[in-house]
């Protein structure tokens, strides 16, 4: 028996050296505040909306009817085309191809090297984004006509006439098309554009809905965000909000986050619904959300970007920008990218923004002092994480240390000899590094 209670306390022992330590939080991954502009890049006209990737590269329209293509690594405008008549649409992206329209309903499509593959005048008005599957592309109009046409030609395969305007794109699930309307219902087609299913969402469908497994999730016109089983063809559940939405849903892991036009981001559990956490930002948005890290973006119709901790909702930064931002963020590691926009010369910015690193170091005395005098100097560090200061003393080119690396952000000297100095202070985390100066002069006594 004490052989036994012996050995239990040798195992609590150890165990409680582990188990009493304080475990150190991670270094922070994804976006990290404060931000500071890096570059930017001017181009003409106002962006439509939205910023789009694909392989190291971003496409945006201009109302005034450019196409760019942006190589994000180079922070080079690649190509752009310009069509001669206003744009009406954000460049939707295909598996080889981009596909746009304009304000007369004339759909291009380009390949990824900014070359016309073909234009098609369509006899109704555009009304949804169009999308491409299995090498033809879908969209809807405000006559209520659901349109396939080949990708490769733009030649119309097959349309469907719904029971009103068809605002949203169509998703694709088990070889069905699905899009919503604004009659209030969600239509099933099979390949050949024959009605399966009809399903009654209540109110009008007006934002891109979001695919995520057999579920779908929406919302409508009657301020009501929805999960729908698409397997049982019924309904998950209905949460009330505060306004309708302008753009579509995201999902992270097992939540979904949405913006209403009460200028409110909500995050609901996906799966059963839950108002997970609920914060409110400058203005109603249209824009997209976007995930950095374990951080949630929005931009609003505001010149301020927001930030919030994915998981409880906290705010974690935010960004002021010169002017409004025009687009949805996007987070292109290490770089923010947003759009701006200055009516007066009718030109937009692209830019890129980066976590701000900054280190800054006072003396508590002015030089000169006197030989001997207590002279304090405090460091302050920004952009770091946990940071450890490291502070030295230069005379010329030599340079010797003279308070070795720790937590300690602040140094007092006493100066032995009269001459002129450099103090300075190394911050440091695990990923990042940078320096701050002071010029000191020590004289032997006072005039």
């Amino acid at each position: 028996m004490k052989k036994f209670l012996f050995v239990l306390l040798f195992f609590l022992a150890i165990s409680s050296c582990s188990f009493f330590k304080p475990k150190i939080p991670p270094y922070p991954t994804g976006l990290l505040f404060p931000l500071e502009e890096d570059s930017r890049i001017i181009y003409p006209g106002e962006i439509i909306n939205s910023i789009q990737k694909k392989e190291g590269k971003i496409f945006f329209s201009t109302e005034k009817g450019y196409i760019f293509c942006f190589d994000t690594a180079k922070k080079e405008i690649l190509w752009r085309l310009e069509i001669a008549h206003p744009l009406s649409s954000p460049s939707s992206l295909g598996l080889e191809n981009i596909y746009i329209f304009d304000r007369s309903s004339t759909i291009y499509c380009l390949d990824l090297d900014g070359n016309l593959a073909w234009e098609k005048k369509m006899e109704e008005k555009i009304s949804s984004q169009i999308r491409e599957s299995q090498k033809r592309i879908y969209l809807g109009t405000e006559e209520g006509g659901f349109f396939a046409l080949s990708a490769s030609s733009g030649e119309e395969i097959w349309r469907f006439r719904a029971g009103g305007p068809i605002k949203t794109s169509p998703v694709f699930f088990e070889n069905k098309i699905i899009f919503g309307c604004d009659d209030g219902k969600f239509y099933f087609l099979d390949q050949m554009g024959r009605l399966v299913h009809k399903f009654e969402a209540g109110s009008a469908i007006q934002v891109d809905p979001l695919l995520e497994g057999d579920r779908l999730y929406f919302s409508s016109a009657d301020n009501t965000f929805c999960c729908l089983d698409l397997t049982k063809r019924k309904k998950k559940w209905k949460v009330q909000t505060g306004g309708i939405t302008f753009a579509s849903p995201l999902v992270w892991k097992e939540r979904i986050f949405f913006l209403g036009s009460n200028a409110v981001l909500y995050c609901l559990n996906k799966r059963s619904g839950e108002i997970l956490w609920w914060r409110t930002i400058p203005s109603r948005s249209l824009y997209s959300l976007e995930i950095a890290g374990e951080r949630i973006l929005a931009s609003s119709l505001s010149a301020v970007l927001v930030c919030f901790d994915i998981k409880t909702g906290e705010e974690v930064g935010r960004y002021w920008a010169s002017q409004e931002i025009k687009s949805n963020p996007l987070w292109l590691s290490p770089y923010l990218l947003i759009n701006l926009y200055d009516f007066e010369k009718e030109e937009g910015s692209l830019v890129f923004l980066k976590k701000e690193i900054k280190v800054l170091l006072s003396a508590a005395k002015l030089s000169p002092q006197v030989v001997g005098e207590e002279i304090g100097f405090q460091a302050s560090a920004v952009g770091f994480y946990r940071p450890r200061y490291e502070f030295y003393l230069k005379i010329g080119d030599k340079r010797e240390v003279v308070q070795k690396e720790s937590e300690k952000s602040s140094w007092i000297w006493y100066p032995e000899k009269d001459g002129s100095f450099t103090v300075g202070v190394k911050v440091v985390d695990e990923k990042e590094m940078a320096e701050a100066e002071i010029s000191f002069e020590i004289i032997k006594d006072y005039p």
